[in-house]
């Protein structure tokens, strides 16, 4: 199979004019300024500002590097409770999250304490009612019954 070398020559003068501009760009900086604002705001601006105005230095950020290093950073942590917090509907399982509700919702999997809401959430609307028991069916044949007292899934079969 026959080279194209004058191709290739052309492909290794592109690559070498392409390395060396990379490595030859100058690092852009400009002047900072940090002003105080008419309404006492700290302000800061590639122009001087203002007669008080003070000139800032910026060292760059490397990768992964951060911009507050040096300041005190709270930063919110979730706490963990080792009792889910009540429901407002008087449940036992309390609040639920909303992506665990999609979760069991994909499963269609449900847990004693779930509020109606969350059980119709799961589940969708029972097909009929026989007393407490939610009863669902799929082709005429029964798939689940729930039985729900208070507004609570109790148990099911």
């Amino acid at each position: 199979m026959p080279t194209d070398r004058a191709g290739e020559c052309r492909m290794r003068k592109s690559l070498l004019v392409l390395m060396l501009g990379m490595g030859t760009c100058p690092a852009v900086s400009a002047a900072i300024y940090q002003c105080q604002g008419p309404n006492g705001q700290v302000v800061f601006s590639d122009s001087v500002c203002s007669d008080s105005a003070r000139k800032v230095e910026v060292n760059p950020v490397t990768t992964g590097g951060r911009l507050d290093i040096g300041t005190d950073v709270e930063v919110w942590q979730p706490t963990h409770h080792a009792k889910r917090s009540p429901s407002t509907d008087g449940c036992d399982l309390g609040y639920v999250q909303s992506t665990q509700l999609r979760t069991w919702r994909a499963r269609r999997q449900v847990k004693a304490g779930m509020s109606a809401h969350q059980l119709r959430y799961v589940l969708g609307d029972p097909d009929h009612h026989e007393g407490q028991w939610w009863v669902y069916e799929r082709r005429g044949k029964e798939t689940g019954r729930y039985r729900v007292r208070g507004g609570c899934l109790v148990s099911w079969r």
